[in-house]
């Protein structure tokens, strides 16, 4: 089982300066592209998959 603070780790190599460096890029490109959307049925599909999920015994 992986602990939490394994998920958290930066890859070796990996510094802080990437991580911004990526994540400026990425809120970049977001913008670029108008911005966050509204998706006002988002939490409905999300309910809906998470249902099913449930019903089939758990996230596969």
């Amino acid at each position: 089982m992986v602990r939490e603070e394994e998920l958290f780790k930066l890859p070796e190599g990996y510094t802080d300066e990437m991580l911004k460096r990526d994540f400026d890029e990425v809120v970049l490109e977001i913008e670029a592209e108008g911005g966050p959307q509204p998706d006002p049925e988002g939490f409905e599909r999300l309910w809906r998959k998470l249902i099913k999920e449930h019903e089939n015994g758990g996230h596969q």
